[in-house]
């Protein structure tokens, strides 16, 4: 039997693996741990001892994180009390004990006493920390917060405004605390009235949140959605729309069609452009908000019927005023309408989107399957349109068969379907088949299937845009040249080498590449449509990355040198790797970028000579000198990709590693010319972090390597990742099927 001094020598051991599971973010371990530990210094120690109270403090921390809030309420309590009473009321553990006591009353929409706890933290912090002091500001910030929720907003303005101040003085315009203070001061104006004002700070917090998290991220469409509302209340319907589009659109993307914040934005936006007279648009949009009401809140909720009744007032007006403009005369009546277009032997893709701009109006539905409509109605069965739509058919399924319609058709109808669909299938149809479809061509003034919602970026001769597809209604990335620069001007070499890229995505899938989804050239671009629309690059994300992401970081090297695997197995060169050229989407890293790979194919070999367009911090030495090269030259690109990656996985930034190896070596900070400089480099940051992670180093130091032929290659590179000890290195997307397999091995 142990004795008491034993015991609590083991709930020290305990409690210190609870520590570190805390920091890990194993919650529900780390609850375990603390409970054990808590346990023994209770009954030994006491209540008020100071072990026991840091104990119930990190177990009411771990019940937190895991939203066991009123267990952690419990523990904060009783945490609060004995640091009363053993170290003082403004003492600085118990002021922030008192905060988070606020913060799980908060979190159980219990505001009034949240509020109190709030109000003496904050006043307690000023007064023995100071007023910019970064917890005061904290709780200042919290107690705005809970006035806000009861909505008590002008005492709500006034502590947001103190925080919003503070942060910004002491943390910066750009820190998130600062920019999530902006952002509910800008709300709690917007409830005052102070429209202007409500503007300013929400248009600073979307500024923030879209350098800091990405234009789609949730918060930043928050923030947006607020700032399309207050600038709404001030008729400025444009600038509204916009915010109030990329809100509606980013938010159906991220949340899903029918979520409540994604129907309040449609609501909105579809306000804004009634108030533009983009009639038919608004429509649509506040048909869709109701219809989404409808389905999540029931027909009888007061959401649901406002916007309904709203919708039956605007369309009322309109038809009182059809004579008023030609948008008015479209919406008097769309199935008069209708019958211009019918019949015809031949549809274009004009009629088409015509056609999907009235179905729209009688059902939002509809608008998104013209060409089932336009089929259905040739052939007698227009009666099963709705039924069709909700088993999950659409356009994009064009070209069928009689077995690939949906079984609702009988078998008189799926004959007479396959029969008639060719009046409907333009070339517009084949830009979404991938590596299956054709290279289409528009003439001028022909429409191209695709609605334009935003650039991403331009180049020299051209951009990339995000667009959305009137076909299939997906979103996806459209890269455009000039076409006047095919066979003259100084991009001349540019345009050669997207038309290469167009070639060489075109017969690449996998999974960590960018998807070919189709190309055209109409009178003034050439276009490559690819998917996903990704949310950065991993040069954005390196920038933005905390600990919090190291999980997801550490699965980006086995899959990044899987898919460099499968580019050199399909006879592919890169030749250009480097974070801008590497997507990030959805927790996932894609290749991008082929506009100089070089397929060998048909070659004798990998290797070339002679110029090159290259990016000098990534290239390898025998491509900086422009000697031969081969697909070792890709392994040394990623190789300088890795070791930036790893130096983030150590808690340093890529301007830290370049001002390291401008103090050592030849102080150059390409590592191709500081070979001396990046073995201290290493030795600095295996120094670092946690050891674990030092495996990265044993693969950099094979592929940062000045002989070429000692590189591993990226077959190779994949095995010493996949076979290493630590699986954390590789996504389960890029297991062997033996590996995938073993984790479900029954002992």
């Amino acid at each position: 039997m142990m004795s008491e001094e034993e015991e609590l020598r083991n709930a020290t051991r305990v409690f210190v693996w609870g520590v570190r599971l805390l920091k890990l973010e194993r919650w529900s371990e780390a609850e375990v741990q603390f409970r054990r530990a808590l346990n023994v210094r209770e009954r030994i120690l006491g209540g008020n001892h100071g072990d026991t109270i840091l104990c119930k403090s990190k177990l009411a921390s771990a019940l937190f994180n895991q939203q066991k809030c009123s267990e952690a309420e419990e523990q904060y309590q009783q945490v609060v009390q004995a640091q009363e009473r053993v170290l003082s009321k403004d003492h600085e553990q118990t002021l922030y004990s008192k905060h988070m006591l606020g913060r799980t009353l908060f979190a159980q929409k219990k505001y009034s006493e949240a509020q109190l706890q709030f109000q003496q933290a904050a006043d307690w912090r000023e007064r023995v920390l100071g007023k910019d002091y970064e917890e005061t500001l904290r709780s200042k910030h919290m107690l705005g917060r809970t006035l806000y929720e009861q909505e008590k907003y002008s005492e709500a303005v006034v502590q947001l405004q103190q925080a919003a101040d503070g942060e910004e003085e002491t943390l910066g315009r750009g820190d998130r605390d600062t920019l999530v203070s902006k952002h509910w001061l800008g709300c709690a104006l917007y409830q005052q009235k102070k429209y202007s004002e409500a503007t300013v700070q929400l248009q600073q917090a979307v500024n923030g949140w879209e350098k800091l998290l990405g234009r789609d991220h949730e918060i930043t469409l928050m923030s947006k959605y607020w700032l399309g509302c207050a600038l709404y209340t001030q008729n400025k319907y444009s600038e509204a729309i916009v915010q109030l589009q990329q809100a509606a659109d980013g938010r159906e993307k991220l949340l899903s069609r029918d979520h409540k914040d994604t129907l309040a934005s449609k609501h909105w936006l579809g306000l804004a452009l009634y108030k533009q007279k983009k009639y038919n648009e608004a429509i649509v949009q506040l048909q869709q908000a109701a219809d989404g009401r409808e389905k999540l809140l029931g027909r009888d909720h007061e959401d649901t019927r406002s916007a309904l009744d709203l919708l039956d007032e605007m369309k009322a007006e309109l038809y009182k005023t059809s004579s008023a403009s030609s948008a008015d005369a479209t919406w008097h009546n769309p199935a008069s309408r209708l019958e211009d277009f019918f019949p015809k032997e031949q549809y274009t893709d004009s009629d088409i989107n015509g056609i999907s701009s009235l179905l729209g109006l009688i059902n939002p539905q509809w608008g998104n399957v013209p060409r089932t409509y336009i089929v259905l109605r040739v052939i007698g069965h227009l009666n099963i349109l709705q039924d069709i739509i909700d088993v999950g058919f659409s356009d994009f399924w064009f070209p069928v068969t009689e077995q690939s319609l949906p079984g609702i058709l009988s078998p008189s109808a799926r004959s007479a379907f396959v029969n008639a669909q060719w009046i409907v299938l333009t070339k517009s149809m084949d830009l979404e088949r991938g590596e299956n479809g054709k290279h289409c061509h528009f003439k001028e003034g022909e429409p191209l299937p695709f609605e334009p919602k935003g650039i991403i970026g331009r180049g020299a001769c051209g951009q990339v845009d995000k667009v959305l597809s009137t076909i299939s209604f997906r979103e996806y990335a459209r890269k455009i040249v000039h076409r006047s620069e095919v066979f003259r001007g100084a991009q001349k070499e540019q345009v050669k080498r997207f038309i290469a890229e167009i070639q060489v995505l075109k017969r690449l899938k996998h999974h960590h590449i960018v998807e070919f989804v189709g190309s055209y050239t109409d009178a003034k671009y050439i276009g490559l449509i690819m998917s996903p629309v990704a949310e950065m690059d991993l040069s954005a994300y390196l920038a933005r990355c905390n600990v919090s992401n190291y999980p997801e970081l550490r699965t980006f090297f086995g899959c990044l040198a899987t898919a460099l695997e499968f580019l050199h197995l399909q006879k592919v060169r890169h030749k250009d790797i480097k974070p801008g050229n590497i997507l990030v989407h959805h927790d996932k890293v894609l290749f991008a970028d082929f506009g100089l790979s070089f397929d060998f194919t048909d070659a004798n070999g990998s290797t070339t000579t002679g110029m090159t367009w290259k990016t000098p911090r990534y290239c390898a030495p025998e491509v900086a000198e422009y000697d031969p090269r081969n697909t070792s030259s890709d392994v040394w690109s990623l190789g300088v990709v890795y070791m930036e990656m790893a130096a983030v996985l150590k808690g340093k930034t890529i301007p830290d590693m370049d001002d390291f190896l401008r103090e050592h070596g030849s102080q150059q900070t390409h590592i191709r010319a500081n070979m001396a400089g990046l073995l201290e480099l290493v030795a600095m940051l295996e120094g670092t972090g946690q050891p674990s992670d030092n495996i990265v180093f044993s693969w950099t130091r094979k592929m940062l390597v000045i002989e070429q032929r000692l590189r591993p290659t990226a077959s190779s590179l994949v095995e010493l990742i996949v076979e290493s000890e630590n699986p954390a290195f590789c996504g389960i997307c890029c297991k062997s099927p033996e590996e995938e397999m073993s984790d479900w091995t029954v002992e």
